[in-house]
């Protein structure tokens, strides 16, 4: 038998020894679950985990293996925590509660008639006869916040020019909920009263959005005044108010109809499968049977590996993420927050516990929708 067989023999005794400690180890860990969900008790603490990892690797006689040894305890306290959190079950207070459809229900959206909120707003609710309209994003959430309106549709992603971030941050400020979507086609058009002479233009109209999305088309005339609106449809109806043929927008076709304008250039938009996703907000956060889609958010601390050690949670439990969006938190200079739709059920298994280790090792943790994705 050569050397190299003896040390293997000898790594096979020890982790026999290792195998019956790790059981030893996590029979402990299901009994001081049980004893934290009897209590109420929160699976996480922080400074209890940090005195057992110092305590232990002081009992190292070779203290070179400290870095190691921290690591080895830090993955023994996570998959502790991981069996205590299937013992608890915690679901971050979420009540099954049926989304309700109402006919007194009243859906807010940022535009005015013709815009593409409104028209993503027809698509996902059909029989919704209460609808407010508001200028800015801010607004809507005002409204919400004042229970003006129950509901609120917003765009959140173009699948072209990317997240409208404002959205995301005023989620976060005023603490709603995601609690359905809707995507539709974008078709982007240059629109103006009769009479206006494409060559003859000075000023174009058109939410940043619109002016994004048609930038090839915008490129061939650089002597036109591009002047950002609040929304595509707003710029419609300005352009039909203003009754200016030197003047015009970019809008959908459906705001031309509305504003009796015609259409001067169709499908300006550099892409042609162009779509924009909507999210419904709400005040409390509700789910059915038929959601399928998660969507939460959590801070990242400034020190290497953290982003690393928080996504692992998702990949550990086959969980399939959809997309990750990044934002500056605005409280703390440096410091982000990290937004992350991904595929499950709120009453997964797998899906609670990924949930649970992320919220137990960010300092900042929320579910902020769990609904039925979009085709």
């Amino acid at each position: 038998m050569s050397e190299l067989d003896d040390y293997r023999k000898e790594i096979d005794s020890i982790d026999k020894e290792l195998i019956a400690l790790f059981e030893r180890r996590m029979d402990v860990a299901v009994k001081v679950g049980e004893y934290k969900k009897k209590n109420k008790l929160p699976i996480f603490n922080g400074k209890r985990e940090e005195e057992v990892i110092e305590k232990n690797i002081k009992n190292l006689n070779n203290s070179s293996y400290g870095d190691i040894g921290r690591s080895f305890f830090e993955n023994l306290m996570e998959l502790s925590r991981s069996l205590q959190a299937n013992i608890i079950q915690e679901n971050n207070n979420i009540q099954n509660n049926l989304i309700e459809e109402r006919s007194d229900f009243v859906i807010g959206y940022q535009g005015v008639k013709g815009s593409f909120s409104e028209e993503a707003l027809l698509k996902h609710f059909k029989t919704c006869d209460n609808t407010k309209n508001y200028d800015e994003f801010v607004d809507v959430f005002e409204a919400l916040k004042n229970n003006k309106i129950q509901y609120a549709i917003l765009p959140i992603e173009n699948s072209y020019t990317g997240a409208i971030t404002e959205v995301y941050d005023l989620l976060v400020k005023y603490g709603f909920y995601i609690v359905g979507e809707e995507c539709i086609k974008i078709d982007q058009h240059l629109i103006g009263i009769k009479g206006t002479d494409i060559n003859s233009i000075q000023e174009i109209y058109s939410h940043p959005q619109g002016f994004e999305q048609s930038k090839k088309f915008l490129s061939r005339y650089q002597d036109i005044m591009l002047i950002p609106y609040h929304n595509t449809a707003i710029s419609a109806k300005l352009i039909s108010d203003l009754k200016d043929t030197k003047k015009v927008a970019i809008a959908s076709k459906r705001a031309a109809q509305i504003y009796g304008l015609d259409i001067l250039q169709e499908n300006i938009n550099d892409k042609k499968d162009n779509h924009t996703k909507f999210i419904i907000i709400g005040k409390e956060l509700k789910y059915n049977n038929e959601c399928n889609k998660i969507s939460v958010v959590f801070s990242l601390e400034d020190k290497a590996g953290t982003l690393y050690n928080l996504l692992r949670y998702f990949a550990e439990n086959n969980i399939n993420m959809i997309k990750i969006e990044s934002r500056p938190n605005k409280h703390e200079s440096w410091k982000y927050l990290l937004y992350v739709d991904f595929e499950g059920s709120i009453e997964n298994m797998e899906v609670k516990n990924a949930l649970n280790l992320i919220e137990k090792n960010s300092g900042y943790f929320k579910i902020i929708g769990s609904y039925k994705a979009s085709l």
